[in-house]
Parts: C-alpha cells; structure tokens; sequence
C-alpha cells in the first residue's frame, strides 16, 4: 500500500500537472473520509501520509469541553470523561487516538478516487484562475465557443473560458 500511494501521487501529479502535495491531501482526506464511515456518529479523523515513505498515520481526536456544556458525540468529550482517558487534560484540550488504518477496500477505493477527483479539479481551476488573475482588464483572444442573448463564451485554451456580458460588446455588421 505504501508504494501505491507514491505511484498514484506522482502519476495524477505529472498526468495533470498538480502539484504532488495537493495529491497527497487529496489521499489523506480521501483515507480519513473512509476511516469516519466506521464509526456510527460523527468523528474528527485525520490521516498524515509521510511524503517519503508512503506510510500514514490515522488519529482519531476529542475537543474537551467543560461538563456543563452538551458534548457532541464522537468529537467532544467533557472534562468529566477526559479525565478518565487522561487526568491532564482540560478543556480546550484536545485528546488524540492513534486507530487502525483503513484497508483500501473496493468502498475506501471508490471513496479515496472521488476525493482525488474533486482535488485535482480545484487545483486546475486555481492554477487557471491564478493564470489569468494578473491580466485583468488585458486584451487576450480566444475562439468564440457559445453566443446567447445575453453572454458569448470565449475559449482561450489550456481548459479556460472567458465570459462577455451582453452590455460590454458590439456586434459590427458589414454592409456587403
């Protein structure tokens, strides 16, 4: 599993041209997304990927809270029960268990693939957004993709499109 994890972040990495550590948060949300369907209520579970290695760590972890508020099951625990787990802890604190690792079943795979997915499409969008952030108000040319009455869409390559409202563009006629 280790390697795998590697392969796959360098693989999505160099196909999409994301940066390899948005693959690795995508991993590590994908893995404790699948680590929470465990658990019958709710739970605050994080997973860290060692970047080297491929290994990962799963916690589970509690907010203390003070015992005359109502703890959310599975992510608070009063000052009451964290005493029982460890007698220094106070609120505020935060109580954090080391759980097994999820096995990459056939639902934890389908999971971990739909996070990736997710991920690398907001990277691509932020990369194109970042692209353009600076030419704001710069001629730039496209191919015109869809006109309506109201917008024309622009496609200016590299999975990017421009949008012209109705009120900032002309049509020209040639008489002829």
């Amino acid at each position: 599993m280790k390697k795998e994890i590697l392969l796959v972040a360098d693989a999505v990495s160099n196909e999409k041209g994301v940066d390899r550590e948005v693959i690795f948060q995508a991993i590590e949300l994908a893995l404790a997304t699948a680590t929470k369907k465990r658990y019958d209520e709710e739970s605050d579970v994080t997973v860290t990927i060692d970047r080297r290695t491929g290994e990962y760590v799963t916690e589970r972890r509690w907010l203390v809270v003070s015992d005359d508020t109502v703890a959310e099951l599975g992510t608070q625990l009063t000052t009451e029960e964290a005493r029982e787990v460890d007698p220094n802890l106070k609120v505020g604190d935060t109580h954090v268990e080391v759980v097994e690792n999820v096995e990459f079943g056939r639902i934890a795979a389908q999971t971990a693939k739909q996070v990736i997915v997710q991920k690398v499409r907001e990277a691509e969008r932020a990369q194109i957004v970042n692209e353009y952030r600076d030419r704001v108000g710069e001629l730039v040319s496209g191919t015109v993709k869809k006109v309506t009455r109201d917008n024309i869409i622009v496609d200016l390559g590299n999975n990017a499109e421009g949008c012209c409202r109705a009120r900032n563009w002309s049509v020209v006629r040639s008489s002829g």
